[in-house]
C-alpha cells in the first residue's frame, strides 16, 4: 500500500466513524422525544449519544425508564 491509498482508508474510517455518530445521535434524539421528553432535552441526549459513540446510546437504551419516570 502507498501513502496515498493509506490517506484514502483514513478518511473512509473517519466518514465511517462520523456517520455513525450521527446516526446514533439522531436516533436516541428521536427516540427521547417521542418517549415524552422536551425538544431540549431530547437534543442533549442526542449530543450525548453522537459524542459517546458506543457508551452513549447503551447507557441510553438501559436508563432511559429509569430517567423518564414522572
Amino acid at each position: 500500500m502507498t501513502e496515498h491509498d493509506l490517506k484514502i482508508l483514513a478518511v473512509f474510517f473517519n466518514g465511517v466513524i462520523i456517520i455513525a455518530m450521527v446516526v446514533s445521535g439522531i436516533w436516541v434524539g428521536l427516540d427521547a422525544y417521542r418517549n415524552g421528553r422536551n425538544k431540549a432535552e431530547a437534543l442533549m441526549w442526542g449530543f450525548f449519544a453522537g459524542w459517546f459513540l458506543v457508551v452513549g446510546p447503551i447507557f441510553y437504551v438501559f436508563f432511559k425508564k429509569r430517567f423518564y419516570k414522572s
